[in-house]
Formats: C-alpha cells, structure tokens, sequence
C-alpha cells in the first residue's frame, strides 16, 4: 500500500502529507525541499494566521520548474477555507462582514491564485461552522467549485463524530465528504468513532499532531519493539503503525498523516517507513489498537 483511494473518483491520495502550518517565511524552501524529498501531497489553509499559503504557492513553482519534478497531475494540493473565527483580523484573506457564500468564494479564489493552479484536489473546511445550517451553506458553495472542475474532492477539519454524521446524511449535499483531517491523540479517544465511519464510507482519514501529541504512544514498550524489529525511530515506528490502522478498509480510503518536519533527514525516513506499511504484523497492529482502545 502506497497510496490510499478517495471515493467516489477513486483518484489516489498519498499516505503522508507534508504540512506548512506554522512555517512563516522558511515554508518556499521547505515546501521545494519536501516535493525534492519524494512528497507528493501539500496541505495548506487560506489563513495567513498559521499558514503562508502564497509561499506555498512559491515553492510550488519553483519544484516544477525542475526537469525531474513530479507532474502536477501527479501531485496532491489541499487547502482550506478557514471561517472569521479562526482568523486574524489583521489578515484576514475575505471581507469578514461580507455573506458567508462570498468569504468561501473570495477564499477558494484566493487559493487558486496563491499556489497558481487551476484546480485543487481538495479543499476542506478547517471546522464546522458554529451551525449545521451554515456549514452546509458554506458547503454548497465549495460544492458549486466542484461543478466548475476548479475543486477535485471536499473534506472537513476539526470536526466530531455527531457532526461528521449530520454532514454526511443532510439532504442538501450533493458532494459527499471524502477526507476528515483530526487530531490524533488520547483527550479524543484517537478519533476512533471518526475514523469508524470514515472507514464504512469509505473516506480518508487524515492525521494530525501524531507525533506531538503522542509521548505516551512514542514511549511505549509496542512503539520500542517495532522501531528495533524495523530498524527505524520510535516516530516512524508510530507514523507505520498509525498508517496500518487504515489498512484493508474494504470500501477504500483509510489513513494519511500529516508530516511537517523541517528536516530533510526526517522527511526521507519519514516517506521511506510509509512505504512499509505492510510489514507491521497483526499481532502488533492488534496490540496497537487495544493501546488506543479501538476495536480488534
């Protein structure tokens, strides 16, 4: 298993993601370094807050510029639209006080434009909106992105286990979501009832603060085991275990992790443990479900 299968298109959908939040003016060189490394997947956010998604965008382009680089058909780009609240006021990409449906609009333009793309392959919302009724508001208009080719695939961030269900059965969408991104940790039982249903949908589940918010896991005695049978770190023994979770989900999808590493060192073992995702046996993936309590 190299890459995960998004539903519906059944387009591929890379089992690491490299991250750029919180890179501020190193993310152009990072973003180049990453894609340099064998990174095929970018994940970024329409708020200038946490993310600069137009340095992104500068890497973006100098990458392809090389003659070896990856195709852009073949790579991965993701964004998100990120709703006032999670905003600076100082920075914010939209006009706050402007209706919902043209924040997204101006939002998803904005993107397109900082990585110089015509289309992306995934835009999220970067979490539920304070009602059902204006997620969905705001869902429509990414959906109408969708109908335009501008948008490959919808998904959603930060959201729980009750409000992923209301999404996904509301009579008013039409795009169904394919990707969940959540954090990963125990204050959230690890998302397990997320990831349950991601996994009968057929979904990908996208990871993040796996490592940061995991020194128990990392500490582990099963995380210790498998680093030394695999010959690798305890972090990437947790990124493999963590990606087997999503193995063998019969209606597709299944687990990505978001990677932001800042050294290139790291970036290499990283992708090259995503790669060995096989080799974790059932007996520790068996072990490593009952650590973080989910079903066998």
């Amino acid at each position: 298993m190299t890459t995960l299968t998004l539903p519906v298109t059944s387009h591929p959908h890379p089992l690491l993601l490299y991250g750029t939040a919180w890179k501020k003016d190193t993310t152009t060189p990072l973003v180049t370094t990453a894609l340099s490394t064998g990174f095929v997947g970018i994940d970024t956010a329409c708020q200038p807050k946490h993310y600069r998604e137009d340095l992104v965008g500068a890497g973006l382009s100098t990458y392809l510029t090389s003659s070896s680089a990856t195709p852009r058909p073949q790579l991965f780009l993701q964004t998100k639209f990120t709703s006032p609240a999670g905003q600076d006021a100082a920075s914010i990409p939209y006009d706050p006080t402007a209706p919902l449906e043209t924040q997204v609009t101006t939002s998803v333009e904005t993107s397109l434009r900082n990585l110089g793309t015509p289309y992306l392959d995934a835009v999220l919302l970067h979490s539920p909106l304070p009602t059902m009724g204006e997620t969905v508001a705001a869902w429509k208009v990414l959906e109408s992105f969708v109908s335009g080719g501008s948008i490959r695939h919808l998904g959603v961030s930060n959201i729980s286990a009750s409000q992923l269900r209301q999404l996904y059965a509301h009579p008013d969408v039409s795009v169904k979501p394919a990707i969940v991104q959540n954090r990963f940790y125990e204050a959230t039982g690890w998302d397990r009832e997320v990831r349950d249903f991601c996994r009968e949908k057929g979904m990908v589940w996208q990871s993040f603060w796996t490592l940061t918010g995991n020194p128990g896991l990392l500490r582990s005695t099963l995380v210790g085991e498998v680093a030394e049978r695999l010959n690798v770190t305890r972090e990437e023994a947790l990124y493999v275990l963590v990606l087997a979770l999503g193995r063998g989900w019969k209606n597709g999808g299944g687990v990505c992790i978001l990677d932001g590493t800042k050294r290139e060192e790291r970036m290499r073992g990283d992708l090259e443990v995503a790669c060995r995702v096989a080799e974790v046996g059932e007996g520790e993936l068996d072990k490593f479900k009952n650590l973080i309590g989910e079903r066998v």
